[in-house]
């Protein structure tokens, strides 16, 4: 009988050293895994985060027509940057071709700035606003 009994605690004690076993060596697995994971995601993220910036930096630029005016000294139009990149303003053009004697005070917009495009009194037409790879067209 005690040989019974013995041999059933030693049994007893076996299984639940082979479970905390297993369960140790679960533990393990899933904690390498989900260490080899989070380097993956890391990765990822700086993947995820520089080209988000890249699209930022290009897209940052969003311009908009405030107002426009035409009396005897001019023809203006007020421009507004809410954007998070400073705009540099390239290039005028009306009616598809190159426009001639204007000035601006759009050398560089900043963000949250206002500028305005002086343009000859009574210009009518299509007008192209050029800021580097972006445009503000309007018709006057």
């Amino acid at each position: 009988m005690e040989d019974s009994t013995a041999l059933r605690r030693s049994r007893g004690v076996s299984e639940v050293v082979s479970s905390v076993s297993m369960l140790a060596i679960t533990i393990a697995v899933f904690g390498a895994v989900g260490l080899i994971s989070l380097g993956s995601l890391r990765s990822a993220n700086g993947v995820l985060l520089t080209g988000s910036q890249n699209a930022a930096s290009a897209d940052g630029i969003l311009l908009t027509v405030v107002s426009t005016q035409d009396n005897s000294s001019g023809t203006y139009v007020w421009l507004f940057n809410y954007g998070w990149t400073p705009a540099h303003l390239s290039g005028v053009y009306i009616d598809g071709g190159k426009a001639s004697g204007w000035s601006s005070s759009c050398s560089a917009l900043k963000p949250e700035g206002i500028c305005d495009l002086r343009l000859q009194a009574g210009t009518r037409g299509a007008v192209t606003i050029e800021f580097g790879a972006r445009t503000v067209a309007l018709t006057l």
